[in-house]
């Protein structure tokens, strides 16, 4: 029989054993020998509750900081049984990454739903600045409301992101890459790759669908990609830096507002509104 007995690391005896074939029946005999666990069903024991370990709040520094300790815990067999259903820590941290870079997972990285909502409600009660008294687009209202849901938008964006579980996982995930034998980043790196691409995909088409109802487009030589990019790193930049507690990196400052009375402008939505003014161009 393939069976693999290890000893436990900490002395204990979880009375689970891993065995080779994941085809094999795992259930607890009559006799009381201890049961064996498919390996399959072991990493994915393993896998399921070093998310729930996640999930009580994103890792900061990297996976190698993940507490073993109470993984092995909550999966319930030796340390030795987990890591060998993987082939070593360093595979089992490299399933682990890719399982949370899975595109079916909740991974929304630095999009945050409740922006799209802030963004609307400014557009909606400010709907009568669209047009003018005969009801064709008015340029420079339709401006006013823009930049005001922009002061919105990007207040409570970066708020969301520097909260996001996801988001900050993600970027330990990004710094974590080297950490692993060189012959496991490939797949990783692909992973982060992929996550992101889906990302920008999907906050370009925000963007296109949100700017060409108010009669933007990108100027010559831009793409709706890369506006998705670079608003990214502006918002995610601005949330790195509030994390680590940089003052002179954030603030407040009062600008006029959509009426023309000063009113508190977050400094990345200015710098949003300023690339967003930039960047696109009144369609013909």
């Amino acid at each position: 029989m393939n069976e693999t007995r290890p000893e436990s690391d900490d002395g204990q005896d979880y009375g689970l054993r891993v065995h080779n074939d994941s085809s094999h029946d795992a259930s607890s005999t009559a006799s009381g020998r201890p049961r064996r666990i498919p390996r399959d069903e072991l990493r994915t024991r393993v896998l399921d509750a070093a998310e729930e370990l996640l999930a009580d709040g994103a890792i900061s520094v990297g996976l190698h900081h993940l507490n073993m300790e109470e993984l092995i815990r909550r999966v319930g067999v030796p340390r030795s049984s987990a890591f060998a259903a993987f082939g070593g820590k360093d595979e089992l941290l490299t399933a682990l990454m890719l399982r949370l870079l899975d595109p079916a997972g909740p991974h929304s990285l630095g999009y945050s739903p409740g922006t799209n909502d802030v963004t609307a409600a400014a557009f909606r009660q400010h709907a009568d600045l669209l047009t003018d008294a005969e009801g064709r687009p008015d340029p420079d209202g339709t401006v006013g409301v823009l930049h005001e849901a922009i002061r919105r938008g990007l207040a409570r964006n970066v708020a969301d992101t520097v909260q996001s579980a996801e988001w900050r996982t993600y970027m330990a995930l990004s710094v974590s890459v080297s950490s692993l034998p060189p012959a496991q980043q490939p797949r990783v790196r692909a992973a982060l790759q992929a996550a992101e691409t889906r990302f920008l995909e999907q906050m370009a088409e925000d963007y296109r669908s949100a700017l060409t109802s108010v009669g933007l487009r990108p100027v010559e030589g831009v793409t709706w990609i890369q506006i998705a990019a670079i608003g990214a790193s502006l918002v995610e930049g601005i949330a790195s830096k509030r994390l680590i507690g940089i003052p002179d990196a954030d603030g407040v400052v009062l600008r006029p507002g959509i009426d023309g009375e000063p009113v508190e402008w977050e400094l990345a939505a200015l710098a949003f509104a300023a690339m967003i003014d930039g960047l696109t161009r009144p369609v013909a």
